[in-house]
């Protein structure tokens, strides 16, 4: 029993250690993730500008040649 109580901190301290890391290592992802989906949808924004300034010219286009 003595054992035992002697090396619980030890334990308890090594228990605590690896939840920190793997709760950080998950938040670490969950951001890296975000960061690409916002990438992604910044990329998606940008072409549906781009294809609206596209129709945009081209019905000014239409309209001007009739």
């Amino acid at each position: 029993m003595e054992k035992a109580t002697k090396f619980l901190p030890l334990i308890l301290g090594a228990i605590v250690a690896i939840v920190v890391f793997f709760v950080s290592k998950k938040i670490k992802n969950t951001n890296e993730i975000n960061t690409e989906r916002g990438a992604i949808l910044e990329k998606a924004r940008e072409a549906k500008l781009v294809k609206s300034i596209l129709k945009k010219s081209e019905d000014e286009e239409s309209t001007s040649n009739n």
